[in-house]
């Protein structure tokens, strides 16, 4: 089967490539930046701002499976509002429209930050709501009609080498003190889940359509988790100190029956992450 993820140099492209990657059975293609050009042969640049760029490359490799990992996140989407809404809320739809003429099936990304954060709980049915830049692009972006595939999910995992992002390569980096988030509630899962589910969506590609959530098996703090990550990575350099001036609750669920993909706890999830990265590095990939 022939696959191309869209952006092998975020936070979830790089770690789905690698999963992927192990997954022999595949024809794997991946898009990057300028700066990642020439690393392997099946590596491509791509500009995901260059719809024509877009529609070349996928009319030439004429994949199975397509999985858009692209997007403008957080700080950067306030600073560059207008790109944000190109990559984060456009690309997906063009894409959707690629894959009905060549036939390949659509799996796109999208995030807890479609939502406000007030209720907590959200469902696959419940309208976006989210007011930031990010939330509203992403939102706006969702590709929620079959055969295409939707993945909402709040993602905790390893930077791609040269890059420094997500609250992983914070902490990991972090010396001295940390805030620990008491009633941030969160209940999302690794990279490496994620890719897991991804090679299970691939699997099963005709019957899985519309959107879905990705959930741990249960909600923790953000504070309970720095804990967490703290143990299994033995960071014993820093103090992790609970604060309760922040109130959140992002949390997913999951009702769709007919995914059948079992929830994990953030302990397992954690630990395979971590044996994932020594493995890794070990192996100098």
């Amino acid at each position: 089967m022939r696959i191309v993820v869209i952006d092998s140099q975020s936070l979830t492209g790089h770690m789905i490539c690698h999963y992927l990657m192990e997954q022999t059975r595949h024809e794997l293609y991946s898009t990057c930046s300028a700066s990642g050009r020439g690393r392997s042969p099946n590596r491509l640049f791509l500009d995901p701002l260059d719809s024509l760029m877009v529609d070349k490359l996928l009319q030439s490799l004429r994949p199975d499976v397509v999985v858009n990992c692209s997007g403008i996140v957080y700080d950067e989407a306030r600073q560059h509002e207008v790109d944000a809404y190109r990559v984060n809320g456009l690309l997906p739809h063009q894409l959707a429209e690629l894959a009905s003429g060549i036939g390949f099936k659509l799996i796109h990304l999208s995030t807890d930050s479609v939502f406000d954060g007030e209720r907590g709980s959200y469902e696959e049915r419940h309208v976006p709501n989210g007011s930031s830049v990010y939330g509203k692009t992403k939102a706006l972006g969702e590709v929620i009609r079959p055969p295409a595939l939707t993945v909402r999910a709040s993602l905790l995992g390893p930077a791609a080498e040269g890059r420094e992002e997500g609250l992983l390569n914070w902490f990991l980096h972090r010396k001295g003190t940390a805030r620990g988030f008491v009633n941030v509630q969160w209940n999302g899962i690794t990279t490496l889940e994620l890719a897991k589910f991804i090679a299970y969506a691939i699997d099963n590609a005709a019957g899985l359509g519309g959107v879905v959530h990705l959930t741990a098996s249960h909600t923790i703090s953000k504070h309970e988790l720095l804990l967490l990550l703290q143990e299994a990575f033995d960071q014993r350099e820093i103090s992790i100190e609970p604060d309760d001036s922040v109130v959140l609750k992002r949390t997913l669920a999951s009702t769709r029956a007919d995914v059948r993909y079992p929830a994990r706890s953030h302990m397992d999830m954690i630990a395979e992450l971590r044996g994932w990265m020594v493995n890794y590095t070990m192996q100098g990939r």
